[in-house]
């Protein structure tokens, strides 16, 4: 069967002051009443039963998590300490494996934005199958709209084979992200799709890679895998494990044996306040909103107003955040910024605003 591994134990520090410590952005409804968790969620029910996800979060929302999401605690993972997203999807490989020795874990993002849900779902289903049969994992690219230097990307080989409505292409290189002059060029070539972060792979040959590339992990998630009282061999094993990405640990070990399908799914994985502008509408003078908000000789910003009604006056290309206890400003193209303004906060002890 297909189970699903939601990873949701990011810090959303970009998305200050909106996404807090104690409530990142993973679990802010920033899109109508559902949280981005939730949805994420919600679009796996007609082919993943909640009975077959895992959720991978910080220990102190695992509780929130499992209420949010309808999830047995026992399928929450929480994390006493991060350790990048190798470590999660190798010990979730292995409590999936336990359950099911034929397995098959999709692993996804909690906070993506998926437009076109019926072609994810349709994508997953395919994905399975290949994953199941070829034992090989099967990562999902997103065709490019535009030379965007914010995301890694994919560099596609010769075509595998067609299945089903989705072409699947051999993957040749993982590629960090790009400058604006590179990413032009990747997207002029046809051949990069942008790296969406999500993956299906056969648990077992999950664990097989690990125990080959990363031993140390295999060998830590297979014990705190069978261990009974599983927070406590948490608590105990998991910061054992090393620091390190699954591009990084895994998958950039295993050229010639990755599989790749181009998608268009209307996605977007909301890195930071700039991806959110690209999904609010545009006035004449191109200013984006969200709440009550006037704008008078004012051009190119993009504003979330609070409780409070924002009014720019003569100013171009700002961002404006206004929550009911901060007020972030900072021009266009310093959104992916954000988080150094969260590291002065905590250099000044003012951890009422984290």
């Amino acid at each position: 069967m297909l189970w699903a591994v939601i990873m949701a134990g990011g810090s959303g520090t970009r998305f200050w002051p909106e996404s807090r410590e104690k409530k990142p952005k993973q679990f802010i409804p920033l899109f109508g009443k559902k949280t981005l968790f939730e949805n994420t969620i919600t679009r796996l029910q007609p082919i993943i039963k909640r009975s077959r996800i895992f959720v991978i979060t910080q220990d102190f929302l695992a509780a929130a998590a499992s209420r949010a999401g309808k999830i047995s605690p026992g399928h929450v993972i929480g994390e006493p300490v991060g350790r990048n997203t190798a470590p999660c999807a190798i010990l979730s490989a292995a409590m999936a494996v336990r359950k099911d020795p034929e397995a098959v874990v999709a692993l996804l993002p909690s906070d993506h934005r998926i437009g076109k849900e019926n072609v994810f779902r349709q994508a997953l289903q395919t994905a399975h199958h290949i994953a199941m049969r070829e034992r090989f994992p099967v990562t999902f690219g997103i065709k490019p709209t535009y030379p965007h230097t914010g995301y890694g990307y994919l560099e596609l080989d010769d075509l595998w084979k067609k299945e089903g409505d989705f072409e699947v292409f051999r993957l040749k290189n993982f590629c960090e992200k790009p400058s604006l002059s590179i990413a032009k060029k990747f997207f002029d070539s046809g051949q990069f799709l942008w790296n969406s972060g999500m993956f299906v792979w056969r648990a077992d040959a999950l664990l097989e890679a690990a125990r080959h590339f990363l031993p140390e992990a295999h060998d830590l998630a297979l014990e705190i895998a069978s261990t009974p009282g599983f927070k406590s061999a948490m608590k105990n094993l998991f910061p054992k494990m090393p620091n390190i990405s699954i591009d990084y640990g895994l998958m950039e070990k295993l050229k010639g044996k990755i599989l790749t399908m181009p998608l268009d799914l209307d996605w977007n994985d909301l890195g930071g306040w700039q991806s959110f502008s690209e999904l609010w509408p545009r006035d004449e003078a191109d200013n984006m909103s969200k709440g009550n908000t006037v704008f008078v000789r004012s051009s190119g910003n993009t504003v979330k107003a609070g409780k409070r009604l924002v009014a720019l006056l003569n100013v171009k290309d700002l961002f404006v955040i206004d929550t009911e206890d901060a007020l972030l400003i900072c021009s266009k193209d310093s959104t992916e910024s954000v988080k150094e303004v969260v590291k002065v906060i905590r250099e000044k002890k003012l951890e009422k605003f984290l």
